[in-house]
């Protein structure tokens, strides 16, 4: 039955026994540049389904991977990757849940999302809608205004989920006020309750829920199109630690996850891989921790146990370590236990942008430093970087890109250059929307574009997107005559040498 004031978002379920929650993945939009499906495990989706796994029956939807050849160009800029909403809205047909969790990890896939949520209400309109992730985390009560969104999830999902699923099971609408990190409306208000502490013990979380999870067709999109041309292998996606002390300004991962760094013990993170090993044959792992070696002498003993264990694996940290916590030892360590490759993230080739717009607080020599040790031990460097920050000059991307070459001769491997994205919930995008140098299109659906979103008086979209297209040929693979060809259509040139991360 159903109890409640009669309003939208205040009506809720009383069942017997556990509830049903199916956790969706929403379909998601990529600069059409990329020109081919690209698949990612949704470690987040999986964390969650494993906590709400001890009380009550969950599914999830992967549908990016699960419709990973369905490529659905939007406009000339963007295609949508992922399940039809037909096919979503039969799949819940099918499995009748009570509620469906919507996760959104970047601005830049909500539409998506949302239509999710649509096709969820048109399926049964009294099924609770949640939407989690960096977005709602970001902007909660924007997403409170869509009609089809019952409640959003701030912050770490994992317990908040499990305490709001377990309230709704009982149908005590004064409970939710209670709940820690969650916003509804109620009454034609919305609420928003105070934010839930991190989690302190990583430990106590299971491991995540693959088992829900088509690890079959990750592993036949990485045999077809192979990840950064190296993740060929059965694969698998682990994290190691959460948060981030430091204050680079472009970067949102502290919406969610916080600034207090907190890591798993080494016992648990090689027991999470033994399992990945002898469950999925797995033999290639990307570590998407956002500081997995802030603390040397943990990296240290996960290296051992690897070894001690006998693990048999190719291993990456696709997602940037700081160049000053490497040194030979632990790159020795590391290569011994089974790492092929690494990125570092300098974002800049010059220290004052390092140092005063980025805030990154990192010696630009330790980053050459760590280039020649990694080469020296036999382990791969890419390298991040960023243009076209708020007070950053057209000399000092060219200077960038001249830093580039400089760490191509000392041995790095790859290079990223990205357009600055003025994202929710970061400082930078408070510095552009407060300084007036958001572009007149910005928007959420605008960030999936991988455009220009911010001028100043020192570059305009033009002009960044040209500075992009020249740092580009800093990787090997960018040869004169297709640089020479480029130019002819730079727009278009600029979105193709972007796909490439």
């Amino acid at each position: 039955m159903r109890i409640g004031t009669g309003t939208k978002k205040s009506v809720l379920w009383v069942v017997n026994g556990r509830m049903r929650v199916c956790l969706i993945n929403p379909p998601r939009i990529h600069p059409r540049s990329w020109g081919k499906p690209t698949v990612y495990q949704p470690l987040g989706i999986a964390y969650v389904a494993a906590v709400l796994e001890r009380q009550h029956k969950v599914s999830i939807i992967d549908s990016p991977t699960e419709g990973w050849r369905n490529l659905e160009q939007i406009d000339e800029t963007k295609y949508r990757q992922g399940l039809k909403n037909e096919e979503i809205a039969n799949r819940i047909r099918r499995w009748s849940p009570d509620i469906v969790g919507i996760n959104i990890p970047f601005s830049g896939w909500s539409k998506t999302a949302f239509e999710v949520a649509s096709v969820v209400k048109s399926v049964d309109k009294d099924i609770i809608t949640i939407l989690d992730g960096l977005h709602p985390s970001a902007r909660p009560m924007d997403c409170l205004s869509d009609p089809n969104a019952d409640f959003v999830v701030r912050g770490e999902p994992e317990h908040t989920m499990f305490e709001l699923v377990g309230t709704l099971e009982k149908g005590n609408t004064e409970d939710l006020k209670k709940i820690r990190g969650i916003g509804f409306t109620k009454e034609g208000k919305k609420v928003i309750t105070p934010p839930r502490p991190e989690i302190q013990d990583l430990d106590s979380l299971p491991f995540p829920a693959r088992h829900l999870l088509p690890m079959e067709a990750y592993f036949a999109a990485v045999k077809e199109n192979p990840i950064r041309g190296v993740i060929r292998k059965p694969w698998a996606i682990m994290i190691t630690s959460r948060g981030c002390p430091h204050n680079c300004i472009f970067c949102s991962d502290h919406i969610v996850m916080g600034k207090k760094w907190r890591k798993r013990s080494p016992e648990k993170v090689v027991d999470e891989i033994e399992q990945l090993v002898n469950t999925y044959s797995i033999k290639q792992i990307d570590f998407y921790d956002n500081n997995m070696t802030l603390n040397k002498k943990r990296v240290h003993t996960i290296c051992d146990l690897m070894i001690e264990r006998g693990l048999d694996i190719e291993w990456y940290v696709p997602t940037g370590v700081r160049a000053d916590t490497l040194d030979e030892n632990l790159l020795t360590k590391m290569r011994a236990s089974g790492c092929k490759g690494l990125r570092i993230a300098p974002e800049s080739g010059v220290q004052r942008v390092v140092n005063e717009i980025i805030k990154k607080n990192l010696d630009l020599k330790k980053v050459e430093k760590a280039v020649v040790l990694a080469k020296k031990v036999g382990i791969k460097v890419g390298v991040f970087f960023i243009l076209g920050l708020i007070g950053e000059t057209k000399e000092d991307m060219k200077e960038t890109i001249s830093y580039a070459y400089k760490l191509r001769k000392l041995g790095a491997d790859s290079f990223h250059f990205s357009i600055a994205m003025p994202l929710y919930g970061t400082e930078l995008y408070e510095q552009a929307k407060h300084g007036g140098f958001l572009t007149e299109d910005f928007s959420d659906e605008a960030l999936a574009a991988a455009e220009p979103l911010i001028t100043t008086s020192e570059f305009t979209a033009d002009e960044l997107r040209e500075l992009c297209l020249r740092a580009n040929l800093v990787n090997q693979t960018v040869t004169r005559d297709k640089l020479l060809r480029a130019l002819r259509d730079p727009k278009k040139a600029i979105k193709t040498l972007l796909g490439r991360k």
